[in-house]
């Protein structure tokens, strides 16, 4: 008996050994992309379990045979939930390469979480799944996601593997994508350490030698390489057609980069080829639906475009839509699909955008005809619910900004042709409305997003005790992402990283438990109303006046909005060529008091100053690209006929100006309930940086604030030296204030806007310096923040969300109000300057703070030493 038993154990130690050894060979032959082989190998088994069947389909997929691998997917019914999991991100891949993104991403994080939920997130299936969502987000634009889950899946590869095995190699390919998409050298970087390890592995014939060409191929055409691109391309092309001599996809997207290299040469026939060949090799391979057939379309159509054939580019992008949308089959340009269907957002809205162009185009160079132009507009209404609805689904603001890059185009254009038809009807008011929503569309919508939320929370009846779990998920993904910028060793690097990746999921899971369970708080974060001209006559005064500029760059032009409480008018003007070295002179004009220079730049003058009535005394200005560094109080009101500023009448000289990021926003801020508490006032002043040799000491802030605090001594706390600490604002106690005054350095980090920071002293583990990451997550309850810093006003500047600083990290917290500067300036006329504000603002309860902070410009302007702009310009007020 015993025997038996032996001999049983040992039968199933063999059997369960031949298993592993079987998979193995699979996996081998898998890796080398040999499926024929792999599938004649698993289908000579007499008994094909869940496991065999999965990599069964993977190979199927890998041969383009997506059908084949869907009929074995849908079949399988695993009860082991590792199969399960693995199962989940097979289908996941399925929908994927059909084009089904939503789908795939259900599956892709299904599997994710169960590969969790087993303790099976280290191994080599974990690791394919994030690279699975890596490859997604990619797909979609969401780069920052598709960032974060390639280094989850690098990582557990570096630790399973070897540093040259296929699996690492395969993550660098995947991280050159991400890279790739905005810094072409780093793409590179990593593509070509992808292609040492698979030359080493597999010679120069393989297909992921051509995977490694083509993506290589694809970097050097971004960096107008044209020739070096063509030889990557070739060498890929040379290799899919001896791997798979029927056609398939990778060859289809090879083709099609190709063509685009040859459309950027100027060999339009060239491209066209191209784009045939792999438009027929993806619908052999897909049929007629899906967005790679879509994305071709679109590059053939705008060839046509280019050769003004109107008709056959629009048929192109009609059919784009077709193949790009489950459902929809309308061949009539007059139709566009619902825009809440669809395979890839991304690729939609260039389809879109493109047919409104044509319309247009056909308007102007052949049918003259009204119908198109509003034809047109209606396409980028599509549009622009498209963009809402693909930002809805974005949680990573860096994703959005990105969105907001690409949707400032659709915007450009919606201005541009509502601003036409306008001067074609009788009626052209509504289309002026409607080129200034567009115009406002364009701005800090990200950030209107962001505040959106905060009020959200706010107003829909969550309650408190939900709301606190909330704040501290946030702020442990808030001090973990502070401890990793401070660059850490490897080791600690790569356990940041798996930290923060948990911590957003932990946190996106909690929101999207918020969604569902307060329907207030989902209705109320997703359906901010746009700003109207009529919403924004009913905040204005009748002294006051709101211009928003906006920028054509791709037509020379520059748009100006002017609101009143009675009137609304647009006026368009010509953009200089040299309009960006215009507003750079200008400001370098004031930073340096070089009269000479200032006259030069007399132009930004003719196009900037607004046609507004003489009864209006303040203006709200809301800038757009270039112009949110240029301080409009010091542009000359009138042409400059004397040598000399402190004769020089300027915008300041007529109107107090403040300014907003949006129109939008200003209607957000209004609609927050104000504060009811007394003007406290907190007054920080570090003076003397301690442990921080390269700052030096600022020693008139001290009297700044003790000037400030006579002006309102029952309301005021000074806090200098060692008080004025990081702790302080981050404290719970800071709501309480309704004016924060922190007069200390500031630095703005214009490459990376989060790294921002306002310089204050160190106490406990708090080394002083609190950035701009740090300061977008605290809760102030201030009515007016002040800087009374250099260059806080400053920051990259993002298209289509404007200037990324501290001053946008501030409103984030809360601030209703700020003055910030945009460029240093001695400490004793900043002061003078801070004290004359207040004493305007707090001393006449009639005073505004705009015009609080004109009548300190013009009382520091009367001063012989402080004339020069230099002294007063570079402070502003954002809000009213």
């Amino acid at each position: 008996m015993h025997r038996i038993i032996i001999n049983c154990a040992l039968l199933l130690s063999s059997i369960t050994a031949a298993g592993q050894a079987l998979e193995r060979q699979i996996d081998s032959l898998l890796l080398r992309t040999d499926y024929e082989k792999a599938i004649n190998v698993i289908r000579a088994q007499l008994f094909r379990s869940v496991s065999l069947k999965n990599k069964e389909s993977m190979a199927l997929m890998g041969l383009g045979k997506l059908d084949e691998a869907a009929s074995i997917l849908s079949a399988l019914t695993p009860t082991d939930s590792l199969e399960k999991a693995i199962t989940e991100n097979n289908t996941g891949y399925l929908a994927l390469l059909r084009g089904r993104s939503d789908q795939a991403q259900e599956y892709f994080e299904k599997a994710r979480d169960q590969f969790k939920k087993q303790g099976k997130e280290n191994t080599a299936e974990s690791a394919r799944c994030f690279a699975n969502l890596s490859l997604l987000f990619w797909s979609l634009g969401k780069n920052s996601q598709a960032e974060e889950n390639g280094l989850q899946a690098l990582q557990i590869r570096q630790n399973l593997f070897n540093a040259e095995s296929e699996g690492v190699a395969a993550s660098f390919n995947d991280l050159g994508l991400v890279y790739g998409s905005s810094d072409a050298d780093k793409g590179i970087s990593y593509y070509e350490k992808a292609l040492v390890i698979y030359e080493k592995m597999y010679g120069k014939e393989h297909p992921k030698i051509a995977t490694a060409n083509t993506n290589l191929g694809v970097m050097y055409l971004k960096l107008q390489l044209y020739g070096d691109a063509i030889n990557h391309f070739e060498t890929a092309l040379s290799i899919w057609k001896k791997t798979y001599p029927y056609g398939h996809p990778n060859e289809a997207l090879t083709l099609v980069n190709l063509g685009q290299t040859y459309f950027k040469m100027k060999n339009n026939a060239a491209a066209l080829t191209y784009f045939e060949k792999a438009l027929t090799i993806y619908q052999k391979n897909y049929g007629h639906k899906h967005p790679d057939i879509a994305s071709v379309l679109n590059e053939r159509g705008s060839i046509l475009l280019s050769q003004k054939k109107y008709e056959n580019a629009l048929a192109d992008f009609q059919n784009a839509l077709i193949a790009n949308s489950p459902a929809f089959q309308e061949k009539a340009f007059s139709k566009n699909p619902v825009v809440d269907h669809f395979y890839n957002g991304k690729v939609l809205l260039y389809t879109l955008d493109l047919k409104a162009q044509t319309l247009e185009a056909q308007y102007q160079g052949k049918t003259l005809k009204l119908s198109d132009l509003k034809l047109a507009l209606c396409t980028l209404q599509a549009c622009d619910s498209l963009i809402d609805l693909i930002r809805k689904g974005s949680h990573n603001e860096n994703d959005k900004i990105a969105l907001s890059e690409l949707a400032n185009e659709v915007y450009e254009d919606g201005v541009r042709m509502a601003w036409l038809v306008s001067e074609l009807v009788i009626q052209p008011t509504p289309y002026r409305e409607m080129a200034f929503y567009f115009a406002e569309k364009s701005k800090s919508a990200v950030l209107q997003a962001s505040i959106a939320d905060t009020q959200a929370k706010t107003y829909a009846g969550i309650p408190d005790g939900v709301l606190e779990e909330e704040k501290n998920k946030k702020s442990i993904l808030a001090f973990l992402s502070e401890k990793l910028a401070e660059k850490p060793d490897e080791q600690n690097e790569k356990q940041l990283q798996k930290k923060i990746y948990d911590s957003k999921q932990d946190y996106d899971r909690f929101i999207g438990m918020l969604e569902k369970q307060y329907p207030a708080y989902y209705n109320l974060k997703y359906n901010p109303s746009s700003a109207t001209v009529s919403d924004i006559r009913h905040l204005l005064k009748p002294e006051q006046a709101l211009v928003s500029y906006f920028l054509s760059p791709r037509k020379k032009r520059i748009y100006q909005f002017v609101i009143t409480k009675t009137k609304f008018t647009v006026t368009n003007h010509t953009l200089p060529d040299d309009f960006d070295r215009l507003c750079k002179g200008f400001v370098s004009s004031l930073l340096y008091s070089d009269f000479n220079t200032y006259r030069k730049t007399e132009a930004l003058q003719n196009i900037l100053k607004p046609r507004v009535p003489n009864s209006v005394s303040e203006l709200v200005i809301i800038p757009t690209g270039r112009l949110g560094s240029v301080p409009f109080e010091a542009l000359p009101y009138q042409k400059t006929k004397n040598k000399k500023f402190s004769t020089t009448r300027y915008f300041i000289n007529r109107w107090a100006i403040s300014y907003e990021f949006s129109a939008g926003l200003m209607l957000q801020k209004y609609n927050i309930k104000s504060s009811e508490q007394a003007n406290n006032i907190m007054l920080c002043a570090p003076v003397h940086f301690i442990e921080n040799n390269n700052l030096s000491d600022l020693p008139a802030t001290q009297t700044e604030v003790e000037n400030i605090a006579r002006l309102a001594p029952k309301n005021s706390k000074i806090f200098t030296y060692e008080r004025a600490n990081e702790s302080l604002l981050k404290s719970k106690d800071i709501s309480n204030y309704s004016i924060l005054h922190l007069a200390t350095h500031g630095m703005v980090d214009a490459n990376d806007p989060s790294q921002s920071e306002i310089f204050l002293n160190r106490q406990g583990t708090e080394d002083g310096n609190l950035y701009g990451r740090v300061i977008y997550n605290l809760n102030f309850n201030a009515n007016l923040v002040v800087l009374s810093a250099c260059e806080t006003g400053l920051g990259k500047y993002a298209q289509g969300e404007g200037v990324m600083g501290l001053s946008r990290a501030l409103t984030n917290a809360g601030a209703k109000n700020m003055v910030v500067s945009f460029w240093k300036v001695a400490d004793e006329s900043t002061a003078a300057l801070m004290v004359s504000f207040y004493k305007h603002f707090l001393q006449n309860t009639n005073q505004n703070l705009s015009k609080a902070l004109r009548d300190a410009k013009l009382e520091l302007l009367s001063k012989p030493a402080y004339s020069s702009p230099y002294y007063w310009a570079p402070f502003i007020l954002i809000g009213k």
